[in-house]
């Protein structure tokens, strides 16, 4: 496992990422994470000691990213009309669950959807004030050339879907002298079906007290795509393409003022 060097930001904030292996398909860290998910049903591939966080140095607030809150916010039995049905699924799904009874006979979200946005921590008495908001993330700002101070990429699961397309959960954060940026992407593709992408951007602004944050839920039917789309393997140009079903924008006060 690699540790990156917490940088401190405008003397603001402590930022860090870890990067580690794959969570084994054995063990007991593998045990405690199907106890405490109550589920045998986990992607393939966990990145379980991946994480960033993002520490307000004045008052210990914490913005945090991790696989296992990650999978924590997977509705993984209930509210199943929104997983996709491809063939052969069923057959997959129990396949899956091979001689494990209790999950053999629940069919599950074997897309593994997430709208996790993050976790946020204090300490003490206070904590993060979240106010909603129609103030829009300042997108011509972000394009702005600026020097990088810090930039990682994180991945924190991913799943092939058994050939079927491909499930992920990626991170990426950049820290300049205006400011960081953070996007968590959940990022979906049943081959031939549906693609759906929920996108969480964090945007501070340095001599602001709050963090902005959008959340954004995107959304289509394969066959809705133009024919170029349709089979392309650049996510990116297909995400571009989704149809948006849901914005959240909120501001997360840290300090009442400045």
């Amino acid at each position: 496992m690699s540790h990156s060097q917490p940088i401190i930001f405008n003397n603001e904030w402590s930022i860090s990422t870890t990067h580690g292996s794959i969570l084994s398909s054995e063990g007991s860290i593998r045990q405690e994470y199907e106890q405490d998910l109550k589920t045998t049903h986990l992607p393939e591939m966990i990145f379980d000691k991946t994480t960033l966080k993002i520490i307000h140095l004045e008052n210990n607030f914490e913005i945090r990213f991790n696989a296992f809150d990650a999978l924590k916010s997977i509705d993984m039995y209930n509210n199943l009309e929104h997983v996709p049905k491809v063939s052969m699924s069923d057959v997959w799904t129990k396949s899956r669950s091979k001689d494990r009874e209790l999950d053999y006979v629940k069919p599950y979200d074997w897309t593994y959807t997430t709208k996790y946005k993050g976790t946020l921590c204090s300490s003490g008495a206070s904590s993060w004030r979240i106010e909603s908001t129609n103030q829009q993330l300042d997108l011509e700002k972000l394009k702005r050339q600026e020097p990088i101070l810090f930039y990682d990429e994180l991945t924190l699961y991913e799943d092939e879907l058994a050939d079927n397309g491909t499930s992920n959960l990626t991170l990426k954060i950049r820290c300049m002298p205006s400011g960081f940026f953070i996007l968590l992407r959940f990022f979906m593709r049943v081959d031939g079906v549906l693609a759906r992408c929920f996108d969480t951007r964090y945007h501070y602004e340095v001599g602001k007290n709050y963090v902005l944050r959008e959340y954004v839920e995107r959304e289509s039917p394969i066959s809705s795509l133009k024919p170029e789309f349709q089979s392309t393997s650049d996510d990116n140009a297909v995400i571009a393409e989704l149809k948006t079903n849901l914005q959240q924008l909120e501001k997360l006060f840290f300090k009442e003022s400045i």
